[in-house]
């Protein structure tokens, strides 16, 4: 019985891989891992420790040698995989209920152990793939730009030992997401992104200010390491040492571009042995990917028809049979199949354009907010109260203010094509019509969650406060429709909003602020930058459905 469950994954598993691999848009993640591969050569993002030396910043970055940029490398595919790799991946269950395939599915006997296992080993064998793309990538380029001898064994070793463990454990969780009604779409995506921020927060919240070298650092800490951080340490530190003896940093380095502005220094690491912590580290989360797997098994509604009268309760029965005893039979208005039938006139159509833009803009409007879980309204009610009365510190209420209504934001441009009415909209007599009034209802919600944010703050500054809610407004619903219109999947938009989110109005950093939260974009040219773009977007929309007319 095993044996047959593991041929029918594996057959399960070759369809879904080809299928996936002759897709377009997978050619284009593997471009952009290959470009990643080329940056990660000429220096933009590097594995490097920071320290204060007289009060300024000092960045240690090591030389660009084979094992140095293997090391690197395979932080870089980890950390991909990390953050971006559910998003790749979680298309093939999709896939399948949108194409009609898990009814077919339904006729067969493959089992939905067999199933799901069999879609595990397909995301395994993409992440292979990716990893193989950075591989090659950091090979040809430490070729042309690197320091030394280049090692294909330290290069390609690195990335597969660090990567190929988090695309396992990344294919399970996003099995057990795919497979839960409520975590399948936006707030699937979102928890995923914060799930993948606190594991790696977790790991760099627990060295920082640690001085006790890297032997101090605690064995649960190694176990949660998920991209090597702690292990890249470890292996680093004493070559650091070398040329920075008074170091007193955190003993595990950081990774990404380092300081703007402040000093650098370097140091030569020509490798060695990886730590036997490291590899039971990476088999625990292979592991784990493949409980994961079959843990989603569990949740997995495999189609099956039923029964309607499965999915109401025992009033709704009720109410239906009270409706089919005391309802009259249009049977004899309509005339019966014996009888000769009746004849009926429909009034003709003659203008499909009646009701005009305003009643089109209502409804596209119910679209957008209707809908949601109780807890999203829930939500809502409390930023209106907080935001109005003021009680709340600026930056928290305007952040909380430009996440909430991702689950508004995220269906636009994309609904159409879902439920598969383009072909409708397209064929009326105004086509464009229904694209602006999608945006004007979602510049509308956009207007009404940072309206409250803001006013108490940025929004009593004047005209210079007016424009940086102006070019929020612009910005936010026109890059949502334009991504879902051109990308066809939400995902799009809300992968790159979060991160934008979270690095500009969350974390502060000025230049990525649209929404105003720390108030020091008011009288800069950052909003105007953001309401331009908002302007590019909107007409690359608009371009798309002149495309699709």
């Amino acid at each position: 019985m095993v044996a047959g469950t593991v041929s029918t994954a594996v057959g399960v598993a070759r369809a879904d891989f080809l299928q996936r691999t002759r897709s377009r848009r997978f050619l284009v993640v593997l471009a952009i891992i290959a470009y990643i591969g080329y940056q990660l050569n000429v220096g933009t993002f590097e594995l490097l420790y920071q320290d204060t030396v007289d009060g300024t910043t000092v960045d240690y970055r090591g030389e660009p040698t084979a094992p140095y940029i293997g090391l690197t490398t395979g932080l870089t595919g980890g950390l991909f995989l990390l953050f971006f790799g559910y998003y790749v991946l979680a298309s093939s269950l999709r896939r399948d209920r949108e194409t009609g395939f898990d009814e077919l599915l339904a006729s067969t006997p493959v089992s939905d152990r067999a199933y799901l296992l069999g879609k595990w080993l397909s995301h395994v064998g993409v992440v292979a793939v990716m990893l193989t793309t950075l591989a090659v990538a950091a090979l040809v380029n430490h070729a042309v730009h690197g320091v030394g001898p280049t090692d294909p064994v330290w290069i390609v070793g690195a990335v597969f030992l660090i990567g190929v463990p988090m695309g396992c454990f990344v294919a399970g969780v996003t099995l057990v997401f795919q497979s839960t009604d409520r975590l399948r779409g936006t707030l699937g995506n979102v928890t995923y992104f914060f799930g993948a921020v606190t594991l790696l927060s977790l790991v760099a919240a627990a060295f920082a200010g640690d001085d006790g070298g890297a032997g101090s650092i605690s064995l649960w800490i190694r176990a949660v390491d998920s991209i090597g951080l702690v292990a890249a340490g470890e292996m680093t530190f004493d070559a650091l040492l070398e040329v920075a003896p008074g170091y007193d940093g955190p003993p595990v380095a950081n990774y990404g571009t380092g300081t703007i502005g402040g000093a650098m220094a370097t140091f030569e690491w020509n490798g060695g042995s990886w730590p036997a912590w490291f590899y039971a580290n990476r088999l625990g989360f292979a592991l784990a990917g493949v409980g994961l797997a079959l843990v989603a098994t569990l949740p997995y509604d495999r189609y099956a028809p039923r029964d309607e009268s499965a999915d109401i309760g025992v009033a709704g029965r009720l109410g239906r049979f009270v409706t089919s005893v005391f309802s009259r039979d249009d049977t004899t208005a309509a005339g019966s199949e014996t009888g000769e039938p009746v004849n009926i006139s429909l009034t003709p159509v003659t203008d499909r354009s009646a009701g005009g833009f305003g009643r089109l803009f209502i409804q596209e409007l119910k679209l957008l907010v209707r809908g949601h879980a109780r807890w999203w309204y829930a939500g809502v009610a409390l930023i209106a109260v907080v935001g109005l009365v003021g009680s709340a510190p600026s930056n928290a209420i305007v952040s909380i203010a430009a996440i909430w209504p991702l689950f508004v934001w995220s269906g636009m441009g994309y609904r159409t094509d879902h439920y598969r009415i383009t072909p409708v909209v397209i064929s009326s007599n105004q086509p464009y019509r229904q694209l602006l009034a999608e945006w004007a209802a979602g510049a509308v919600v956009t207007a009404a969650f940072l309206g409250v944010a803001l006013w108490p703050t940025v929004l009593d500054a004047g005209p210079e406060g007016a424009v940086v809610f102006v070019g929020a407004v612009l910005f936010v619903p026109s890059v949502a429709q334009a991504l879902g219109l051109w990308s066809r999947t939400r995902r799009a938009f809300e992968l790159g909003y979060l991160v934008l989110w979270y690095a500009g109005p969350l974390n502060g950093i000025v230049p990525l602020d649209f929404a105003g939260a720390t108030t020091k974009t008011v009288g800069t040219a950052t909003p105007m930058l953001f309401g331009a773009v908002g302007l590019i977007a909107l007409g690359a929309a608009l371009a798309r459905r002149t495309l699709q007319a």
